[in-house]
C-alpha cells in the first residue's frame, strides 16, 4: 500500500498507525505489527542497503527507504506492459486487415462470378443461340441463295468462340455478306451472238436439200477449175 501512495521522493503522508489501518482496513494492531517489521532491520532481505529496513518514521509520515528501486521495478513493469498492449494490437489491427482481405477477396469473386453468368445469361454463353426461325428466315433469303445459313453460322460460332468475340446477329449478318457464292453453270442460249471467227449454229435441213445444195457445190468447183485450165 505504501508503494501505491508514495510522492516521487518516496514519502507517504499519514498522520498515525490508526490512519493506515484505517486506510488498509485492518485492525490497528495488524498495522502497528506490519509497519515494526518494515522499520526494523532485516539480515534475511535481500537488499541490504539500510540493514534490510524498508521504511523510517518522518514527521507527517513514512519515507520508503529504497524508493528509487521500486519505482524504477514499477517503471519496467510499466514498460512492459504498455509494450504487451502495443504488440496485443498490433496483431489484433493485423488479423483484422487479414480477414477484411479475404473477405472482399471473396466478394470480389463472387462478383466477377455473377457478372460472367450475367454475361452468359445475356449472351447464351460467349456464342450466342439464335432461334432456329431466324436462321430459317436467312435461308430463304434470296439475298444468301446458294449459302448454307446454318454451315455458316456454326463457323462463324467457333471461329468466335477461339477469338473471344461475341456472336452476335449483325456479326452473323457480316460474315454472310463475305461468303463467297457457289459458282452457277448457265443454260446456252438459243439465240447466239456470233463475232469474228465464230460460225453460226449448222441449220436442220432435208436430205433433197443438201442433195440440191452439193449439186451446187460441184457445179461452183467444175467452174473454177475450167477457168484455171484457160488460164
Amino acid at each position: 500500500m505504501f508503494l501505491a501512495l508514495m510522492d516521487e521522493d518516496g514519502f507517504v503522508q499519514f498522520a498515525s498507525v490508526a490512519n493506515v489501518a484505517h486506510t488498509a482496513r485492518i485492525a490497528e494492531a495488524e498495522a502497528k505489527q506490519a509497519i515494526k517489521i518494515l522499520e526494523d532491520p532485516d539480515s534475511n532481505s535481500a537488499d541490504q542497503d539500510n540493514n534490510g529496513r524498508r521504511i523510517e518514521r518522518v514527521p507527517g509520515g513514512w519515507m520508503i527507504l529504497n524508493a528509487k528501486k521500486y519505482r524504477d521495478l514499477v517503471t519496467r513493469e510499466m514498460v512492459r506492459e504498455q509494450t504487451r498492449e502495443r504488440v496485443a494490437r498490433h496483431r489484433a489491427k493485423l488479423k483484422g486487415n487479414a480477414s477484411v482481405t479475404q473477405r472482399n477477396a471473396k466478394v470480389t469473386q463472387s462478383d466477377t462470378d455473377t457478372d460472367t453468368k450475367k454475361k452468359e445469361g445475356a449472351n447464351g454463353s460467349r456464342s450466342a443461340t439464335y432461334s432456329g426461325s431466324w436462321l430459317a428466315d436467312l435461308s430463304q433469303d434470296k439475298s444468301y441463295e446458294g449459302i448454307d445459313v446454318r454451315r455458316e453460322y456454326g463457323k462463324m460460332a467457333r471461329w468466335c468462340e477461339v477469338n473471344n468475340k461475341r456472336a452476335t446477329r449483325r456479326r452473323f449478318i457480316n460474315w454472310l455478306n463475305r461468303v463467297e457464292r457457289p459458282m452457277t453453270v448457265s443454260k446456252p442460249t438459243t439465240t447466239g451472238v456470233y463475232g469474228k471467227n465464230r460460225l453460226p449454229p449448222a441449220a436442220n435441213i432435208t436430205d433433197e436439200e443438201f442433195e440440191a445444195q452439193r449439186k451446187i457445190a460441184l457445179s461452183e468447183c467444175a467452174k473454177a477449175k475450167s477457168e484455171l485450165r484457160k488460164q
